[in-house]
């Protein structure tokens, strides 16, 4: 079988003088501008899955780099988790960050929708060093009940120790789970990796995030 062909996405910087907000809502210009990764796919589907669509759009500044999701959701599922709690255990959406892919270490954020952080470093295979810690990076959830909800985040470079410029290629996978009333999880991916079973921390399968000004 032929290897599973890798996306990739082309993250603008940020016009001088740009500001995001970070309180969960989509709503500056910029968002409006700037490409989504496209639709996620669905590797794991079931009969009988709802199918709900992600949109993630990312950019970039000198400091910072800022990833928004509109998760469409007929029905919200998160606990109070508090910091580095089992938030894959809710609703959440997910980036794990590859800054040196030929090493084999990333970075992961994962966000419920209730607001919760968990944030670690990880090296293969699912070895997590949850003492890790990026307390400069920001994060905010805005909910309509009933209909999506939305996330953002403001990861800092300094806290991955790698400034990016013009040209610079990361690895990055971006996901879902999605826990709806009554019904198993649904889990969906930017791209589908691995030849036959998918999984979220297959470092190889990750996508590449190409910064440009």
């Amino acid at each position: 079988m032929a290897a599973t062909k890798l996306k990739s996405y082309v993250c603008k910087k940020l016009p001088k003088g740009t500001r995001i907000g970070i309180d969960g809502k989509l709503d500056e210009n910029i968002w409006a501008k700037l490409r989504s990764v496209g639709p996620f796919e669905f590797p794991w589907a079931k009969e009988g899955d709802l199918k709900q669509s992600t949109l993630a759009k990312l950019c970039w500044d000198d400091e910072y780099l800022y990833l928004g999701y509109h998760a469409n959701d007929l029905s919200i599922n998160a606990k109070k988790r508090g910091y580095k709690g089992d938030v894959w255990l809710d609703d959440v959406v997910e980036i794990f960050l590859d800054p040196t892919p030929k090493d084999k270490s990333y970075y992961g954020f994962e966000l419920n929708a209730n607001g919760d952080l968990l944030d670690y470093r990880c090296t293969f295979y699912r070895k997590f060093d949850y003492e890790w810690r990026s307390p400069n990076t920001k994060t905010a959830v805005y909910v309509e009940k009933g209909e999506y909800f939305q996330a953002e985040f403001k990861i800092a470079f300094r806290d991955l120790g790698l400034y990016p410029k013009d040209g610079t290629k990361w690895k990055m996978c971006l996901c879902r789970c999605d826990y709806n009333k009554g019904r198993p999880g649904e889990y969906t991916l930017w791209m589908k990796n691995g030849k036959k079973t998918p999984d979220f921390h297959l470092q190889k399968g990750f996508g590449w995030l190409v910064f440009e000004k």
